[in-house]
């Protein structure tokens, strides 16, 4: 093959940075960041019975008019299916003051004081016929920000050791420049990964942070398949340009990238496809970190060993 890769090492980094700037500014800009679950956020989880009153769409559709932002989702197919809502801690000391203010309305319905009553009775008299049987709360809990916050730095100091013991594995197998290139690829696999997810407005759960960690895995396996071709090729070779070997491994990987790529995607395209609402989040950042992870050993990691061995080159000189 005569296409060079390389000749896009700097191409392929700032493009990625760009896109990496530009996905955060409009994570923010637009979304005002990112779309943390309860499970990061705390707040409340909610179980109704659904029946001819209660679906999903018309939750959804009396949330939106309600200006009260929630993921809504059916746990299950058969017809006394229950609907889950998980609405986030901000919202629901909304709920709470909102409920103070109708105590009177609560009272006479014979509701607590507190947010998940006061939903109910909207829900009552927005969809359910001013009938309390047309809308049941089958369970309601609470998860506050106390563990919200400890979920989240969990969650945090997991993706941290994880990348740290994948640079540690690096720099003992192959040497310090590839350490490096596999860091940065693995660092821009995560951080363009977070930046899909905050466009996307994808829910921030444990879950997600599962498949972060997967796709770390993932695209450390195929760098270092790489890798490993790159120092094979530099072996007997000192007097080739390392931008030359560099490339060659990669053709000579192609093959088994596309593979291994095409085949992990066919598994986890059923699972986005026909996996229901509760598997949705995750097979969505699968699908996306798996191309990101694939993209970056080709055109990260890779022109990082190049750049490195150049300036240690110039250095030298």
């Amino acid at each position: 093959m005569n296409f060079s890769f390389m000749k896009l090492k700097w191409i392929s980094i700032i493009g990625s940075m760009v896109f990496l700037g530009l996905s955060f500014y409009y994570t923010f800009a637009v979304h005002n960041g990112f779309n943390e679950s309860i499970d990061f956020a705390g707040g409340i989880k909610l179980e109704i019975k659904g029946n001819q009153f209660v679906s999903v769409n018309s939750i959804r559709d009396f949330l939106t008019s309600e200006k009260i932002p929630a993921d809504v989702r059916s746990a299950g197919k058969e017809s006394g299916k229950l609907i889950k809502i998980e609405i986030n801690g901000i919202q629901e000391i909304r709920l709470t003051e909102a409920a103070e203010k109708s105590r009177d309305s609560l009272e006479k319905m014979e509701f607590a004081i507190n947010s998940v009553d006061y939903l109910r009775m909207r829900m009552i008299e927005k969809i359910g016929k001013n009938e309390k049987e047309n809308v049941i709360i089958e369970s309601a809990s609470h998860v506050g920000p106390t563990v919200g916050k400890y979920l989240r730095v969990s969650a945090l100091n997991v993706l941290a050791i994880a990348l740290g013991l994948i640079t540690i594995y690096i720099a003992f197998r192959f040497r310090l420049n590839f350490a490096v290139g596999a860091l940065l690829a693995s660092l821009h696999d995560l951080f363009l990964t977070f930046g899909i997810i905050g466009v996307l407005q994808i829910p921030l759960s444990v879950p997600v942070v599962a498949a972060l960690l997967t796709i770390l895995g993932y695209s450390i396996n195929d760098t270092i398949v790489i890798f490993d071709r790159i120092r094979e090729n530099m072996h007997g070779n000192p007097d080739v340009a390392v931008e030359r070997l560099v490339d060659k491994s990669i053709w000579q990987s192609m093959t088994r990238t596309i593979n291994t790529t095409t085949t992990t995607l066919l598994a986890i395209l059923p699972v986005y496809f026909f996996g229901g609402e509760g598997l949705l989040e995750l097979s969505q950042v699968l699908i996306i970190g798996i191309l990101i992870g694939t993209y970056s050993s080709n055109f990260v990691a890779a022109p990082i060993v190049v750049i490195w061995d150049q300036f240690l080159v110039r250095k030298g000189k």
